[in-house]
């Protein structure tokens, strides 16, 4: 119940707060344990008070840093567990070093793990983008060849002109057929990448 009260009171700093620094109002009205709460619960490190404390200072207001702290532990305990770790490393957040050392073991080990799905999800995303690009090189590119047919059997054409349309449908034909190859490499590749990102994925359903 003590820790659904400062989750409500830490949501209503962030709104006062906005970013995570303070103006004189912030710095006056600061409840420093809650706001230790907040930075804990949302994996800043404890060193993120040395900024509240250079915000506050020329106002005259000293942080409590006692307070900060326990409300930083206790943030950070619902922060640095090992399903959490795994949601931040799937989603390649950056680890600021915020867990205590008797908690860092567990989140780290979910962490690492979640870096793995997000690795071999990126490997099959990154596939897809090439695929898709080259999708609409070729498309491009069929669209030019077709044109230069086009041009290949129309009157008028001076015999240099005509052979200059000639080497320009060679390369594009040679471009077209290496994309194209491109392609169905990244087809098959694509089947490859998304059964190991299934395997990967399915290795950590315990979180």
């Amino acid at each position: 119940m003590r820790n659904i009260t400062y989750i409500l009171a830490a949501s209503t700093l962030l709104t006062l707060f906005g970013c995570a620094t303070l103006d004189r109002a912030d710095c006056l009205n600061a409840d420093w344990r809650t706001l230790g709460f907040e930075d804990g619960v949302k994996g800043r490190n404890q060193s993120q008070i040395s900024q509240y404390r250079q915000d506050c200072a020329e106002h005259g207001v000293t942080p409590d840093l006692n307070a900060y702290r326990q409300g930083h532990t206790e943030g950070a305990a619902q922060f640095c567990t090992a399903q959490n770790g795994f949601r931040q490393g799937m989603q390649n957040n950056t680890y600021q070093n915020s867990c205590p050392a008797d908690l860092e073991a567990a989140f780290m080990s979910g962490y690492r793990d979640g870096q793995l799905v997000y690795e071999a999800r990126s490997r099959v995303d990154n596939a897809r983008s090439e695929q898709r690009k080259l999708g609409r090189y070729i498309d491009e590119h069929e669209k030019d060849i077709k044109q230069l047919n086009e041009q290949l059997v129309a009157d008028g054409l001076s015999r240099e002109q005509r052979v200059n349309v000639r080497d320009k449908l060679a390369a594009h034909n040679e471009n077209l057929g290496q994309a194209k190859l491109r392609h169905a490499e990244l087809t098959a590749a694509i089947i490859i990448l998304q059964r190991d990102f299934d395997r990967v994925r399915a290795s950590m359903s315990h979180y």
